[in-house]
């Protein structure tokens, strides 16, 4: 059977980097609101991984806050992986591959899976990712889930509160928001000891919720 992930990856091969940027400003994330609440979690030195990198946001991000541990970037699409390496070449380790089933060369301290990466995922998909990435931690490590919140209304049609669907020029994009106690779920399996929840808005009064998974 096809993953909900795999289903929705055509999106991503077509969407190119100006449009990309262009979600990012209308999000409100452009403003990097949601990095700067995670990066209260995270110091300068730590190994830092980022899941879907897309154009480069978090990683620009990290460049400006002047970080200094070793950032590793995962990302699915040969195309944007083109674009990272050659923006991010002596910056970033860019690693072209699918986050459910890919390996570091070593572990890392923190995880960020921002702007609703793990939505992209079915439930059942969105546990193994998260015991998967739990390996890929440090015995302290921190994981960073970051989804609209439940409720909010987004830019996709909405089935109810955890079901949406995104129709673009791009691709039809299936999604699922989890609830908070699916996280906590996904985080007691995968063996982490606490999940904090942060409630914020983006600069367009794009409403979300960012859990911070502590092993």
């Amino acid at each position: 059977m096809t993953r909900t992930n795999e289903k929705n990856f055509p999106f991503y091969k077509k969407i190119g980097v100006p449009t990309f940027e262009n979600l990012a400003q209308q999000g409100g994330f452009d403003t990097y609101v949601d990095l700067q609440n995670a990066y209260r979690y995270i110091q300068s030195g730590e190994i830092v991984l980022e899941i879907g990198a897309g154009y480069g946001r978090c990683i620009d991000f990290l460049i400006h806050k002047g970080h200094k541990g070793t950032i590793y970037a995962i990302e699915q699409s040969a195309e944007l992986c083109e674009h990272l390496r050659e923006k991010y070449k002596d910056i970033a380790v860019i690693i072209e591959g699918d986050i459910y089933q890919s390996y570091l060369p070593e572990r890392v301290d923190s995880a960020l899976w921002m702007w609703s990466g793990i939505i992209d995922f079915a439930p059942d998909e969105q546990a193994h990712t998260i015991k998967h990435l739990a390996d890929l931690l440090k015995e302290k490590g921190k994981l960073f889930i970051d989804i609209p919140r439940l409720g909010a209304q987004t830019i996709a049609i909405h089935q109810d509160n955890q079901h949406i669907t995104m129709k673009t020029d791009f691709g039809v994009m299936e999604c699922y928001i989890p609830t908070t106690v699916e996280v906590q779920s996904y985080a007691h399996a995968a063996g982490f000891n606490r999940v904090d929840e942060i409630n914020y808005e983006t600069s367009t009064a794009k409403k979300r919720t960012m859990y911070i998974l502590l092993k």
